[in-house]
Order: structure tokens, then C-alpha cells, then sequence
């Protein structure tokens, strides 16, 4: 096996040991990716000094405060896809970090789509449910009968094969290459499908191998209604992912020719790839569950300042609804006694709960005030004599204190912004100074 074979490439690019025969490239390659290694840093370096400025003051704040190490800020990430240390020249650390770099780009990526998957998901299901609620009863059951009726149009499809699997490719070989008169040949399946003749399947070369077994299940022709171009799109995504997992072993995200041959047997012999259990669509695989739904509807559509009802609410008995109304009907009361609160002129104390403008009633009457802190079980006032009211003034000057600790903290904050910003335009001229 020579060095630049494609097996023996494939064999160690995932690892980044194709780095090592850099030293073999000509004179002008490595001249090309010196200037271009000096470009990335001259960018890294923009970006750097662009993300101080752009830093809003909190920012600012926090990443003053936890410095790390001579040369800048915690929050500033170190690039991993090249050697900082040498700012010159690529070398072979440089596309070992690159080649590793990318193939974990790859797999974040992957992770990324499932997440994005998941939460389109959700919203698809979150306005279902939204639009029955304004529909009337007799519109909602015909509307719950129509899409009832879609799930089980949709669940109406051929068996699926494995993907991968001797079926699945025996199935192509006949109905897509129009082979159906001769005998399974795994070489020749993979010289028909390799498209661009390296010696290897691509991420695409893949896809294309799968569309018939998406056809089974995802009609172009249907409305997105009863089959989601989307859900289709995953779906392959789905199969694509797991015929990798069980051939491409170097994990490059390319099926070289021998990993091909290795997995069916160079007559198509093997058990595993004999073996056919089916594949399960994402109907029959739920991509979230109950408890990331509800996860999902306070982070995305909660309406902030409003109590969230119970969760299954249609299992709750009536006392527990009422309890539920009661709730809200006290949160808002509440609010609004705020807001009035926040309207009353300065100067005027806040009239008791539930009686607006009403005089405190005299001591030892029904409805009268506890006695002020610290004067507990005060005698009553001489014969005669009008028996005094609480101080008004008291929640007058309660405020003003509050309204001036306030003011005192505002400006410590403002004033410890300003230091900080000084010691940030310190910082960036040092940065400048630095820089070639």
C-alpha cells in the first residue's frame, strides 16, 4: 500500500497523522500556505481587537475582573485550528490542528441540526395546539378527524430496509441501476455509485443512495401537510448517519473502497450486512418528550407577568381550576394595587388595603392599626384628649431614604464603569502598540 493511497489516507486522516507527509509537498505549496497562515493571523488579530471594542459594559466588568495570564482576557478564545505559537509558517502542527478542527466542526454540526430539528418539532406541535383552541367545538373535532386522518395516510408505507443493509442495496441495484438481470455484485455497486471515481462514497454519493427508501415514506407530490419536505430531510440525515456509523471505521466522514468491502464481503457474505431489522421513521421515534415541550413553552412562549397553568390541565378536577382562576385573578389585583400605589402624589401615605382614603379607626376599635414597633401595649390617651393617628409622615420618609441608598449605589456603579474603562482603553493601546 503506497502513502497516497486513498485506503492509507483514509486510514489516518481523522487522526491528523497525514499531517507528517507535508514535509513531501513541493517548494510553491508550502510557500502558498506560508501567506496564507499569515493572513489568518493578521485576521485573528482584527477579530481580537474588534471584540474588545464591541464589548458591552458588562462585559467589560466581568472580564476585568477575572483576568487570566499576561496576554488578555479570560473570555478570549484561543484558536485551535492553527499553531499561535508560530505566526510565520505552516507546518505540520498547523494541518494536524486544521484536519482535527474540521472533523470536530463536523460532528457539532450534526449535533446542532438534531437540536434544530427538535424545537421545529415542537413549534409545529405548539401551533397545532394553538389553533384548535380558537376553532369551535364542532370545527375542532373536524379538524382533529382531517389531521388524524393524515398520520394514518402518512404511516400507510412499504416496509423500510435497514439502511445499508444487502436489501436496501439490492433494491437500488434493480429498480435505480436497472440491474435487476444479474446477480449482486458489492465492487461493481460501488464503482456505479462513486460518482467522481476516488475511491471513495461522499456525504452526497450517500444521500443519493438512500432516495428510494425516502420514497417509500415522503411523497414529493403530497402536500408538506401530510409529508414534511423537512421531516424528510432529517429523515435522510437519520439513515446517512447510521450507515457511517457501521462503515466509515477511520470516522472521516468518507467509505473508502476497502471499508465498503470490509463491511459486505467481497461477494456480499457477511452477516451483519445480510442482516435487515427494518428502520424505524422519526413518527414511530419522538424526537422530544413531554417534558421538553413544557421546557420548550417557557422559554419560547411564556408571557411574562401571567401565572402558568398547571400542567395536563384537562386531568385536573374543578376545584384545583378554581383554585387556578383564583390565582390569577390575585396576581392581577395585585399589580394594580402597584401601579395605584406608584400614581399617589408624594407626600400622601398609602390608604390601608381594600380601604381607600378611610381614617384609621381609634384605639381599641374594631379595624384599628397595630401599635408602632417597640411601643407594644401602649396606655390610651388622657380623658379628653384626641388620641393621636400614626404618624403620616413616616412612609414619607421611609421612601426618601430608600430613593437616596438608590441614588448612593447608582453613582458607585457608574463611577466603577468609568475606572474600568479606563483601565480597557489602557489595555487597547497596549494591544496596538504590540501588534506589527
Amino acid at each position: 500500500m503506497y502513502w497516497d493511497s486513498p485506503e492509507c489516507i483514509g486510514t489516518v486522516l481523522n487522526s491528523g497523522k497525514i499531517a507528517m507527509y507535508l514535509e513531501m509537498v513541493n517548494h510553491t505549496v508550502r510557500t502558498t500556505l506560508d501567506e496564507l497562515k499569515r493572513r489568518e493571523m493578521a485576521r485573528l488579530q482584527d477579530l481580537a481587537r474588534l471584540q474588545m471594542q464591541g464589548m458591552s459594559g458588562t462585559e467589560v466588568i466581568m472580564n476585568a475582573m477575572n483576568r487570566r495570564g499576561p496576554g488578555g482576557m479570560r473570555n478570549f478564545e484561543i484558536p485551535g485550528h492553527i499553531d499561535v505559537r508560530n505566526p510565520h509558517s505552516f507546518e505540520m502542527k498547523d494541518l494536524e490542528n486544521l484536519i482535527k478542527k474540521t472533523t470536530s466542526d463536523l460532528e457539532e454540526l450534526d449535533k446542532r441540526r438534531r437540536e434544530e430539528f427538535k424545537e421545529y418539532e415542537m413549534e409545529k406541535e405548539f401551533e397545532q395546539k394553538e389553533h384548535l383552541k380558537v376553532l369551535s367545538e364542532e370545527e375542532r373535532k373536524k379538524e382533529e378527524a382531517r389531521i388524524e386522518e393524515l398520520k394514518k395516510k402518512h404511516a400507510q408505507h412499504p416496509k423500510l430496509n435497514h439502511p445499508g443493509s444487502k436489501d436496501q442495496f439490492e433494491e437500488v441495484w434493480d429498480k435505480v441501476d436497472h440491474l435487476e438481470d444479474q446477480e449482486f455484485n458489492p465492487k461493481t455497486f460501488f464503482y456505479k455509485h462513486d460518482i467522481n471515481g476516488d475511491m471513495e462514497w461522499s456525504i452526497e454519493e450517500v444521500d443519493a443512495v438512500l432516495q428510494l427508501e425516502l420514497d417509500k415514506v415522503y411523497d414529493s407530490k403530497n402536500s408538506p401537510t401530510e409529508d414534511d419536505p423537512y421531516e424528510r430531510q432529517e429523515e435522510m440525515n437519520r439513515m446517512r448517519e447510521h450507515v457511517f456509523l457501521e462503515m466509515d471505521k477511520d470516522r472521516n466522514m468518507r467509505i473508502s473502497f476497502q471499508e465498503f468491502i470490509d463491511y459486505t464481503g467481497s461477494q456480499g457474505q457477511n452477516k451483519e450486512f445480510q442482516k435487515d431489522d427494518g428502520w424505524k421513521t422519526i413518527d414511530e421515534e419522538p424526537v422530544f418528550s413531554e417534558e421538553d415541550y413544557q421546557r420548550f413553552i417557557q422559554e419560547h412562549h411564556a408571557q411574562p407577568g401571567v401565572v402558568q397553568p398547571p400542567q395536563n390541565l384537562e386531568f385536573q378536577t374543578e376545584e384545583q381550576l378554581r383554585q387556578h382562576q383564583q390565582q390569577q385573578q390575585h396576581f392581577q389585583q395585585q399589580q394594580q394595587q402597584q401601579f395605584q400605589q406608584q400614581q399617589q402624589q408624594p407626600g400622601q401615605p398609602p390608604a390601608p388595603h381594600g380601604q381607600p382614603g378611610q381614617t384609621p379607626a381609634p384605639h381599641g376599635q374594631p379595624g384599628q392599626p397595630p401599635a408602632p414597633h417597640g411601643q407594644p401595649g401602649q396606655p390610651p390617651a388622657p380623658h379628653g384628649q384626641p388620641v393621636q393617628p400614626p404618624d403620616a409622615h413616616q412612609p414619607q420618609e421611609h421612601q426618601e431614604s430608600n430613593v437616596s441608598q438608590q441614588q448612593l449605589e447608582q453613582e458607585r456603579l457608574q463611577q466603577q464603569i468609568k475606572d474600568l474603562q479606563h483601565q480597557l482603553n489602557q489595555q487597547q493601546q497596549h494591544v496596538e502598540t504590540v501588534q506589527p
